[in-house]
């Protein structure tokens, strides 16, 4: 199932580092990513797929130090192709 989200993180590069590690390794495939900065800090779009439950991925997300917050947008059905 493909996920929505957005995260806010600190304006530092290992910020980000962390943050996409986190998600390689919860095992969800990134589909779309978009990385912008506003008010000094990042904000990044993303969707990913996974058939696993998208709260191990956003519990994870939000113990990191880096975080401001994680936001899921909607759940998105996976068509076939």
């Amino acid at each position: 199932m493909k996920h929505s989200l957005t995260v806010a993180l600190k304006n530092q590069s290992v910020a980000v580092e962390r943050f996409l590690r986190v998600v390689r390794h919860r095992g969800f495939d990134l589909t779309h990513f978009q990385l912008n900065m506003d008010n000094g800090h990042y904000h990044v779009a993303m969707t990913v797929d996974s058939d696993k439950p998208i709260y191990l991925l956003t519990t994870q997300l939000n113990k990191l130090v880096d975080v401001k917050h994680v936001t899921l947008q909607n759940n998105l059905q996976q068509q076939a192709v």
